[in-house]
């Protein structure tokens, strides 16, 4: 509708014009010795405005002509940026999907002339990992880093994946430090150190890591107390010198407070006590222990701690019993206990109400033991098969590492 309002507009104005034009043509004389030109205004406008116009095409195609290598040389760039762009989508999506060799080939097809090298480089160092190609996928990390030095965090960490999904722990361990040392609280990075650290078993490292863990949040509090606890626990089980029980306190001294109420730090310590024949210092911590938070694997512990009075640490191990009646491990110190009192009755009856309560297969070692000291060797021949048994029924639900060691266990004694 405006444009047809537009068109009548114009045209009365023209028809206005004309009518004006007709009654007053007006007079133009252009004169230059020895020349002169003379018209009415109604022509010398026309001429004007067809001189201006003719004058613009030729100064328009005099500049195009001038800018056609400039054109074409933007032309060819941008038909060759699209196809590098094009490459680089291709050989990510087949990054994704785990075609290595092809990946490679599509990331490095463009890299001429794209305009993101360092996303060309990684991705072709991830696809040479992929097939096993550890060199060259160093290669392309070097090149990735002479082209982007300005990420060189993004090129670090990589670097220090790939390194670690090769299993090159001590040099994934390396480029991660170099990491922590430009950006101490980085998340990722100490996140990945801390599973370097893991899997290399370096506990002490691990150690000193957790408080950077929990300053930066880079896992969860769950994950950091499980970490924490681990690293704790896999350094008390550490084999100490014979008759250095001092080397043990001062491990046990560096485990934070909080850690040395868990059980499964109490146990930890209570054995190496025990292999250091710490024995009453053992008995006194796992009775502690064990008063202030009931704990099975502790209480079967108990039985192995020979304190100075066996009739007293029986009477106590029997006051639980109380409460604990119906646990087999309970049941299964209390016949230890008994039986290193010289209390062969109280053993026995201890050890059968055990097995009663489907406990232990040591409870069928040991008992089996006992009869033989009594002279009863039939029932303990008995005894044994029916241990055996249970060590095979176990074998459709242990895992071998496990059955082994419940079969290793099952003879030691015997």
């Amino acid at each position: 509708m405006k444009t047809l309002i537009f068109i009548i507009i114009l045209l009365f104005t023209a028809v206005l014009v004309t009518f004006y034009a007709m009654d007053n043509p007006g007079y133009v004389l252009i004169s230059r010795a020895p020349w002169s030109i003379e018209m009415s205004l109604t022509v010398f406008i026309p001429l004007m405005v067809i001189s201006f116009f003719l004058f613009y095409l030729l100064l328009f195609m005099i500049v195009r002509l001038w800018r056609i290598p400039r054109d074409v040389g933007r032309w060819r760039g941008k038909g060759q940026a699209n196809k590098a762009r094009t490459s680089l989508i291709q050989g990510l999506t087949y990054l994704a999907e785990g075609n290595w060799v092809e990946a490679e080939t599509q990331l490095l097809a463009g890299m001429r002339h794209g305009d993101t090298p360092l996303l060309n480089y990684l991705g072709a160092a991830m696809a040479c990992e992929g097939q096993g190609h550890s060199e060259k996928r160093d290669e392309y990390l070097a090149l990735a880093h002479k082209n982007a030095p300005q990420n060189d965090l993004a090129i670090g960490m990589t670097q220090a994946y790939l390194q670690h999904q090769a299993n090159q722990m001590e040099q994934s361990l390396a480029t991660l430090n170099e990491l922590r040392a430009e950006t101490p609280k980085h998340k990722q990075v100490l996140k990945l150190l801390s599973q370097v650290h893991l899997e290399l078993r370096d506990w002490t490292g691990l150690i000193n890591l957790i408080p950077d863990l929990r300053q930066s949040y880079a896992m969860t509090t769950k994950e950091i107390d499980e970490l924490e606890l681990q690293a704790h626990r896999e350094l008390m089980k550490l084999s100490l010198p014979a008759g250095r029980p001092g080397v043990l306190e001062k491990a046990w001294n560096a485990v934070p407070k909080s850690l040395r109420r868990h059980p499964s730090m109490i146990g930890i310590y209570a054995r190496q006590l025990i292999q250091q024949n710490e024995m009453a210092q053992a008995e006194s911590v796992l009775r502690a222990s064990i008063e202030d938070n009931w704990d099975s694997a502790l209480v079967e512990l108990y039985g192995l701690a020979q304190g100075p009075n066996s009739a007293e640490q029986l009477e106590t191990a029997e006051g639980w019993l109380t409460s604990h009646r119906d646990d087999s491990k309970l049941l299964l110190t209390l016949a230890r206990l008994a039986t290193r009192d010289n209390q062969d009755s109280k053993a026995r009856g201890y050890y059968e109400t055990c097995l009663a309560q489907q406990g232990p297969v040591e409870a069928c070692r040991e008992l089996g033991n006992l009869l033989e000291k009594l002279g009863e060797k039939d029932k303990a021949l008995n005894t044994y098969r029916r241990g055996l048994e249970m060590v095979a029924s176990e074998r459709h639900a242990t895992p071998a590492r496990g059955l082994g060691s419940t079969i290793s266990r099952f003879r030691a004694a015997r």
